[in-house]
């Protein structure tokens, strides 16, 4: 390795004399390295020798000495540039400059390379201006009189007998020839030592240095033999020039042909190659480079090309390597690792490879084929598309991804009290892990303007008082979960699906006179995940933790809260899922805040929850984002950070709903979403603020019992069908079963179950399987049997129609019926749209068109089955973007493509089916009171 390094060229030094010196030792931070002293006692002493030369020339008017001390200026100029742009040169690459910075190096280069240019030609003419008063003196006196000095303003040109240096001015370059020689000496002597190629080069430079001081000597000194000789000193000045313009002229074609991005020395390429055929054959000695694929032999991979460009003091080279057709992408890869390990560690300068895999049956090609022919014309504007896309997407599972975590699908439980709850410091990890991966990607982080998030609906976090100070002190060398250890007081949020607060929910429904007058005022009766229950139960099982509480969060907000770097309020759509706020007043309710605190005096829960401090802008700039993001993951410091809402309204907010228009998410859970002027609560549903548009209402149903309910019956039903296609299966056993089970006639007996894997929140009621025949004419139920239930084939169609029914029976008063030529049409709404997993499954989506209609039809929305974060990016644009009074739904309309995201699977109303589902309504209603008396 070390032979190869020494007879590499010198990059932009190979003394034909280059002014660009190597300034690896010149940069180090080691001060006790001989290389690094010596190299900083050359730079000081150039300093000391360049002021010395350039003032003695002045003095003792000697033209040579003056274009010496210009040739060491330039010397130090280009030291002092190179330190100026080393750090850039060597940062890593960054979305913006994929091939990183070197190129910053060439253009100093060739500053310094247009400054000896202009210097060495300015020298050049003031040496000949003082020829030419040698040799007609009367004319130069002539000039004198208009201008004295020449170009550089004093040329002392008075007469013949003043003409020539001072014999002083020898002395001066005697010396700078000695301590240039001790300079070359000593700096050679270090280099033999270290066998350093990058100081061997520097001692010659100090030996070419002392050169043109000879060349001085001689001038200065010749120009006193005898008399009529003081012309050598003018000579000797404009041999120096010759010298240093014929060094600019060279470094300004070498600094030109980097930046035109001219291709590396076959002398680099074999090197390159030599590097990546030995990291091919090193079957048996692998010590060096990445393990190869087994039974690797060397006729199985041929370097084909190799090319390479040069940025700076780095090169970035290309290599293609021919491979066996039969390979496997894995195979590919760890040969592609090894050649660019093995190229890293032996060429000297390599900053980047980048191995391209070709067939090797067939037809020889080289690099030059991955430009675009002449003939494909590009986009006539490189500008971005003004549209609504999402540019990238990253996932962080929690059951993979987190580490230190004992959970099971992101959750941790206590069965004995039916808790389940996350550990808020896997969400921090989860922060870090997707803006690393963001970075890792590429993403330039610097071009984000503005941040809004979705995070689970309810889920309550406790800051401790050491909070806000943690937030707001956040260093970018550490983690978020180091440092936030101790800004909670509980180190637990409560999951969607804990049901731990039965005791709690009948206190809130009862504290206001009923569940109904409940959901009057903050639009839902009370659940097991909602907020207030569970502050009064953190209240009442952890009091100290209670006290030791100085504010309390929702999961969104702690999103906001962390970019913000101080705690950030409620947002006005999230903060009504936690039954302690009244929708019509826009305030918090006392009576309920007196019921979680456990005093008529609230104040101490109000400073808690910052009471005062709910923006009725879905949309406000809370502040810039923090500068543990800046420094950290390089955001702008006046990246935007707009409320975070909950994962339900953000995902109401992943297309530009219009009026009757509903999104039902097939996820683990099933929610039902729709957008409505109208308030109409009711225990049964939720209604909250709508997360961007005052005056509108966000109608939400939600069920624990989802994706859940429907996979255990795909699992019973796969034991008696083909185990290795269950959902194909599924589809297949739901289309070819009747609606309802029922025989042709719509009066016959329909067949109506419930299916609760988990307890249930619509209706609430515990976990368990119920099956009923319901006989729409007497609007009776039978239990079953055997003969009018075959199980597990009946199941299928049953739980579909089950989950569909209950969101058909409670948004019932919500659907009106269209207007225009589909006026006769009963209520229902426009569109449905599917999302989730459960979007994907055919049968699902036909019978959803069958039991809630939709004017229009069913649709998938095909957002990356993430619509909830589709939607929060989508908040941070309007936010960032609207003019004054514009909406949401016009800005992202405006920029929605409905082709791209939204296909049509399903017919919508179907005339006779779904009035006969309508009676199915009446059952399920029944049913659900059946069970409820159970």
């Amino acid at each position: 390795m070390t032979s190869l390094t020494q007879q590499r060229p010198h990059a932009g030094h190979s003394h034909g004399h280059h002014h660009h010196h190597d300034n690896t030792y010149l940069t180090s931070s080691n001060k006790k390295d001989a290389g690094v002293r010596i190299t900083r006692i050359g730079l000081y002493v150039n300093l000391l020798m360049a002021i010395c030369k350039g003032t003695a020339g002045y003095v003792f008017h000697s033209q040579a000495l003056v274009a010496d001390a210009f040739h060491a200026t330039t010397d130090l100029v280009s030291d002092f540039m190179t330190l100026g742009t080393v750090a850039w040169s060597l940062k890593p690459p960054t979305a913006r400059f994929p091939s990183g910075y070197g190129k910053i190096e060439s253009l100093g280069s060739l500053g310094v390379s247009g400054l000896l240019l202009t210097g060495g030609i300015l020298m050049g003419l003031n040496a000949c201006g003082v020829l030419y008063s040698q040799f007609f003196v009367d004319a130069a006196h002539a000039a004198h009189e208009h201008s004295h000095g020449g170009i550089f303003g004093h040329s002392h040109s008075h007469g013949a007998a003043d003409i020539g240096p001072n014999i002083n001015a020898a002395w001066v370059a005697a010396a700078s020839i000695a301590v240039k020689e001790y300079l070359y000496r000593a700096t050679i002597k270090v280099a033999r030592e270290k066998k350093s190629s990058v100081l061997a080069s520097n001692a010659v430079h100090h030996r070419i240095d002392s050169l043109t001081s000879i060349v001085a000597l001689v001038a200065i000194s010749g120009s006193h033999l005898s008399n009529g000789t003081t012309w050598l000193d003018p000579v000797g000045g404009l041999i120096v020039s010759f010298m240093v313009v014929r060094a600019g002229w060279a470094n300004t074609g070498q600094a030109l042909l980097e930046l035109a991005d001219v291709g590396v020395d076959s002398e680099m390429k074999n090197s390159v190659r030599k590097a990546a055929t030995k990291a091919l054959t090193s079957a048996t000695d692998r010590s060096s480079v990445a393990a190869l694929p087994s039974g690797l032999q060397n006729e199985e991979v041929e370097v084909r090309d190799v090319q390479g460009v040069k940025a700076g003091q780095t090169y970035l080279m290309d290599v293609e390597l021919a491979v066996p057709q039969s390979w496997t992408i894995r195979q590919a890869r760890l040969v592609e690792d090894a050649v660019r390990s093995a190229v890293g560690s032996m060429v000297r300068g390599v900053r980047r490879v980048k191995v391209r895999i070709v067939p090797k049956e067939g037809n020889v090609q080289d690099l030059s084929d991955e430009f675009i022919p002449a003939d494909v014309s590009p986009r006539s504007s490189p500008e971005p598309d003004d549209e609504a896309e999402a540019e990238h997407e990253v996932k962080f599972d929690f059951d993979a991804d987190a580490k230190g975590f004992d959970i099971k699908k992101g959750v941790l439980t206590n069965e004995a009290e039916s808790e389940v709850f996350a550990p808020l410091a896997m969400w921090l990890q989860a922060i870090d892990h997707v803006l690393k991966r963001f970075q890792d990607d590429g993403i330039d982080f610097s071009r984000v303007r503005g941040i809004s998030g979705a995070g689970m609906q309810h889920g309550s976090v406790y800051w401790s008082e050491k909070g806000e100070h943690a937030l707001k002190s956040l260093d970018s060398s550490s983690s978020l979960e180091g440092q936030l250890g101790d800004a909670f007081s509980h180190p637990y949020s409560p999951n969607w699906q804990d049901a731990s607060t039965q005791q709690q929910c009948d206190a809130f429904d009862n504290h206001l006179g009923d569940e109904t007058r409940l959901a009057q005022v903050s639009g839902s009766k009370a659940h097991h995940r909602f907020t207030g229950p569970q502050i009064l139960r953190f209240r009442t099982k952890y009091p100290k933790k209670y006290e030791q509480t100085s504010r309390i969060c929702l999961v969104s907000s702690l999103l906001a809260s962390i970019f913000l770097g101080t705690i950030a309020p409620y947002d006005i759509s999230d903060v009504c899922g936690m039954n302690l706020w009244d929708i019509k007043t826009g305030t918090w309710d006392e009576q309920l805040l007196s019921l979680t605190a456990g005093s008529s005096d609230t104040s101490n829960l109000k400073r808690k929850l910052g009471a005062a401090d709910v923006p009725e802008d879905g949309g406000a700039c809370l502040g810039n984002i923090s500068p543990y993001f800046v420094q950290k993951y390089g955001f702008d410091r006046s990246c935007a950070i707009a409320p975070s809402t909950g994962d339900n309204p953000s995902t109401l907010l992943a297309l530009p709903l219009r009026p009757l228009d509903a999104i039902v998410s097939l996820g683990t859970s099933t929610t039902f979403l729709m957008s409505t002027p109208h308030y109409k609560p009711n225990p049964a549903v939720h209604f909250m603020n709508h997360p961007t548009t005052p005056g509108l209402y966000m109608f939400m149903l939600c069920y624990k019992n989802g994706g859940l309910a429907r996979e255990q019956v795909r699992d019973s039903l796969s034991r008696s069908a083909d185990p290795s296609e269950p959902w194909q299966t599924f589809d297949q056993v739901a289309s070819s079963t009747p609606p309802l089970g029922q025989a042709s006639d719509p009066s016959s007996p329909m067949k109506i179950g419930l299916f609760f894997p988990r307890p249930e929140i619509v209706p609430n009621v515990r976990a368990g399987t119920w099956r009923f025949i319901y006989k729409p004419r007497t609007k009776e139920l039978l239990p079953v049997d055997e003969r009018t239930w075959n199980c597990p084939e009946d199941d299928v169609r049953a739980i579909i129609e089950s989950q569909l029914l209950s969101l058909r029976l409670r948004s019932r008063d919500l659907v009106e019926s269209p207007t225009g030529q589909n006026a006769h049409l009963p209520p229902q709404p426009r569109r449905i749209y599917l999302v989730g997993g459960g979007s994907r499954n055919a049968a699902v989506a036909k019978i959803a068109g069958e039991v809630l209609g939709s004017i229009e039809g069913v649709y998938r929305l095909d957002v990356g089955e993430n619509a909830c974060a589709l939607g929060a990016a989508y908040k941070a644009v309007w936010s960032v973007e609207r003019k004054p009074g514009q909406s949401f739904e016009d800005l992202i309309g405006e920029r929605w493509k409905e082709d791209e995201f939204v296909e049509k699977i399903a017919e919508g109303y179907q005339e006779g089916i779904f009035e006969r589902y309508g009676s199915a309504v009446e059952g399920l209603d029944l049913v659900e009171k059946e069970v409820l008396r159970g």
